[in-house]
């Protein structure tokens, strides 16, 4: 093992490049760096077609794999407390709807009442 090998870790790179037949796509590369991974992909696929290339980011991947699918049963409590917080907020904003018409019906009494009295 060469020490190149070990201070410049092998990274996933992600390219938007045009085929032979027109069509765009994405492919991906694993090398030590950028420049590297633009020179292979513009190997492969011709200077002209590889329109971006970046860095794939790691802790995507790590945050996908840590994704719990959930039993019937536990999407069914989601779906009932879901449901349930939406009916709260639904309460609420009737809630502040009922105080603003209270509000604005005060309101135009205090005025008819200000108007007959001038």
């Amino acid at each position: 093992m060469k020490l190149y090998e070990i201070t410049s870790p092998i990274k996933t790179y992600i390219a938007r490049v045009k085929l032979k037949n027109g069509a765009t796509v994405t492919a991906t590369e694993r090398t030590e760096s950028l420049s590297y991974a633009r020179q292979i992909f513009q190997h492969k696929y011709g200077d002209r077609n590889v329109f971006s290339v970046s860095e794939l980011n790691e802790q995507v991947n790590e945050i996908e794999e840590g994704t719990k699918t959930l039993t019937p049963q536990q999407l069914q409590v989601k779906s009932l407390a879901d449901q349930a917080a939406k009916y709260k907020t639904q309460e609420k904003q009737l809630k502040a709807r009922q105080d603003f018409l209270k509000s604005q019906e005060k309101l135009r009494k205090v005025n008819q009442a200000a108007a007959t009295r001038l």
